[in-house]
């Protein structure tokens, strides 16, 4: 077991699928990720850009790292350029249910006002937004990408994340592979929700299995991380990186294919196995590793 003092750097909370995060200080760990402690309705990934019946993200819209979200006393404020603000109130939610076919998963639609915000934006008619409900079934985590290897429990599942209602990568990590590249990026565009520091090593995290942070709170590692063409949006411009990095940097040198093919590794995807708050500063502990993956 390592003894190096690990802490939490940053906690991110990222309420609409692939637009802008929101730092918090503290957060309670939930089934479907990080909320605020005062509401575990209000957290990451509950709301999701729509077109029709299928999902849409910055791999669709570049444009969706400058809509920038903000909680407030009565649900989310959304900004971004050459838009006045959009108020979208938590209570009472939409009475249009939905049920899209990609990712299958339903949602309470919120069209109007909501949608033309979206669609002007962006640029592109029949946009919307949706809101994960707890009374919908969820994605099944283990019935993900079933073509890489996963150690998902039956009971793991997500709200509308890609695959994990975690992600934790540390800044060794990042500090490394920004050296690497030839144009340093910000920290934000590997989207994780926890940022560590004090690994011992770069990529140090890969190896853990089993971590507490803080008193009470434990994560149970199921999968590397697996890198698509979306970090290649540079988060504070909206635009796309013509040389597609960092993803070509990662290809160099974080690549297992054996177990994920093509795909390069950047950060851990992780489950809860206590919850409880977890607060920027909060040590992390490592339970459990696997030296040998």
């Amino acid at each position: 077991m390592t003894t190096s003092e690990i802490i939490v750097q940053e906690l991110l909370i990222y309420p609409i699928k692939s637009c802008g995060a929101i730092k918090v200080n503290e957060a309670q760990t939930t089934r479907y990720g990080l909320s605020l402690p005062s509401s575990p309705l209000l957290s990451d990934r509950r709301w999701m850009v729509i077109e029709g019946i299928r999902q849409r993200d910055q791999r669709h819209f570049s444009r969706m790292a400058l809509i920038q979200p903000q909680f407030t006393s009565t649900g989310l404020q959304l900004t971004a350029p050459g838009m006045s603000p959009l108020n979208i109130p938590f209570s009472p939610l939409p009475k249009d249910i939905i049920e899209l076919e990609h990712p299958v998963i339903k949602g309470r639609r919120y069209g109007g006002n909501v949608a033309e915000w979206f669609s002007t934006f962006l640029e592109k008619s029949g946009l919307d937004l949706i809101y994960f409900d707890d009374e919908f079934e969820p994605q099944k985590t283990k019935n993900i990408e079933q073509e890489y290897p996963n150690e998902a429990l039956d009971s793991d599942a997500v709200a509308y994340q890609d695959m994990s209602p975690f992600h934790l990568g540390s800044l060794e990590s990042i500090d490394d592979l920004n050296k690497r590249l030839p144009n340093p990026i910000t920290i934000y565009n590997y989207r994780p929700n926890i940022i560590v520091n004090g690994v011992d090593k770069p990529y140090g995290e890969d190896y853990w299995r089993e971590i507490q942070i803080g008193d009470h709170v434990k994560l149970r590692w199921f999968r590397s991380c697996l890198r698509c063409l979306l970090p290649n949006v540079n988060q504070e411009t909206g635009i796309r990186d013509p040389q597609q990095e960092p993803w070509k940097t990662l290809q160099t040198f974080r690549r297992k294919p054996e177990l994920y093919g093509i795909k390069g590794q950047f950060g851990i995807y992780l489950a809860t196995s206590e919850n409880g708050i977890i607060r920027v500063g909060d040590r992390v502990q490592i339970l459990k590793e696997d030296r040998n993956f």
